[in-house]
């Protein structure tokens, strides 16, 4: 579609028409409908309208030199007001849950119910997050020092990662918790991420990164300001955005649900897409076995975390 100052906004939508409508804000590699494992099946289980924009710069969006997280919520009342949806709910993972929230924030009433999921926090840049490991740190760091030399470097892989894209795969199980690596190679994820990654990109990998500088930044706006209702899910093995910044946001929230799985990490939402809808859009009430539902249960499994990551390492932080 095209929006009021002329850009084009890409969304790609699926679900039944008359469903509950999800605006879904997407990780750092964006994720078309059309590769998300399994979700034609649960949003017509669900009875879930779910869609999903590109952000600026990102897929078949055009850019929007300069913006900010906020900018980002003006496009969605714009795609929801072409849509024709007076109400609806907001889901963001991992990259998108900053913008979930600044959704919430700025369109208050007209979203419900909000999820985020593997979310990072202002608590503080991503690359300076406590306890995340020092080669992710650097690599992200890296992006925040060099952005148009690691763009460039980026656009001349992209080629390499269209004829081999299961280097990709082995990029995301890298960054894994154990448990969650036999699943991620299986043949479906192994396209879905290749899909999002090179859909995302196909402009150049220059959007991901903007993106990445803009959610890294200040948000603009307290998450203590944000009214409705947040559902906060987070895998407690989360490698790539560690447990702290969920905890930052469930203390920061006013009117927050949390569920953490101490078993899940960082691709917690593609393992539990189907609960997290359906507690979303009221079609359930209880998160299903295994998740911690109080702040105090999902620090008591930080620590048990925390320790036996100290004890298979000798002892040695990972930080």
């Amino acid at each position: 579609m095209r929006l009021a100052d002329g850009r084009r906004l890409a969304f790609t939508v699926t679900g039944p028409p008359d469903g509950t409508p999800v605006i879904y804000c997407h990780g750092a590699i964006g994720t078309p409908v059309t590769a998300t494992v399994d979700l034609e099946l649960i949003t017509r289980e669900l009875g879930v309208r779910y869609i999903a924009p590109s952000r600026p710069g990102v897929g078949g969006s055009d850019p929007l030199p300069g913006r900010t997280l906020k900018d980002f919520a003006a496009d969605a009342a714009q795609l929801a007001d072409r849509l024709e949806l007076e109400r609806f709910a907001v889901a963001g993972v991992s990259a998108g849950g900053p913008y979930a929230l600044a959704l919430a924030h700025e369109l208050g009433d007209r979203v419900g119910r909000v999820a985020v999921c593997s979310s990072l926090s202002p608590l503080c840049p991503p690359h300076r997050t406590p306890g995340l490991q020092w080669r992710i740190r650097a690599a992200l760091g890296l992006l925040v020092k060099a952005p148009r030399a690691c763009a460039a470097v980026g656009d001349a892989v992209l080629p390499v990662v269209a004829r081999h894209p299961e280097l990709l795969s082995h990029v995301i199980a890298a960054g894994a918790a154990p448990q969650e690596r036999g699943r991620l190679q299986s043949a479906g994820e192994r396209a879905a991420a290749s899909t999002s990654f090179l859909d995302a990109a196909a402009p150049g990998v220059g959007g991901l990164i903007e993106d990445f500088l803009v959610y890294s930044s200040e948000w603009g706006f307290a998450a203590a300001e944000v009214a409705n209702e947040v559902h906060l899910w987070h895998g407690v093995a989360d490698l790539l955005v560690p447990v702290e910044h969920a905890l930052q946001l469930a203390v920061s929230l006013p009117n927050c649900r949390v569920f953490f799985d101490a078993d899940e990490g960082h691709h917690f939402f593609r393992s539990s897409l189907g609960r997290i809808l359906a507690v979303l859009v009221g079609r359930a009430a209880d998160p299903g076995d295994g998740v911690e539902t109080t702040i105090a249960g999902a620090r008591a499994a930080a620590r048990r975390h925390a320790a036996a990551s100290s004890s298979a390492s000798g002892g040695r932080s990972t930080s």
